[in-house]
């Protein structure tokens, strides 16, 4: 509880007006549908599912929300494609 503690009398502190205070969160998503259940008759010999032969990708989406209620247009991010260094000689 130290985080609240330090949170709270840094709040007290200072006069924060409520679009100051934001919430951010994270999530990961995937690029295939995750399939359902499959419903079939009892006693069915044969049930067929639909399955993803890829593999797909993770991608991160970043939300925030502010205690005002207003919110900052979602964040995708996507695997990189290529990723070049600066080096400096």
């Amino acid at each position: 509880m130290k985080f609240f503690d330090m949170y709270k009398q840094e709040l007290q502190n200072h006069s924060y007006s409520a679009d100051r205070i934001w919430n951010v969160d994270e999530t990961g998503i995937t690029t295939v549908q995750v399939t359902g259940k499959v419903l079939a008759k009892k006693g069915q010999k044969q049930v067929g599912h639909v399955t993803s032969g890829e593999r797909g990708e993770n991608l991160t989406v970043v939300c925030a929300v502010n205690t005002a209620g207003s919110y900052a247009p979602p964040m995708l991010i996507f695997k990189r494609k290529r990723f070049n260094e600066c080096r400096s000689h």
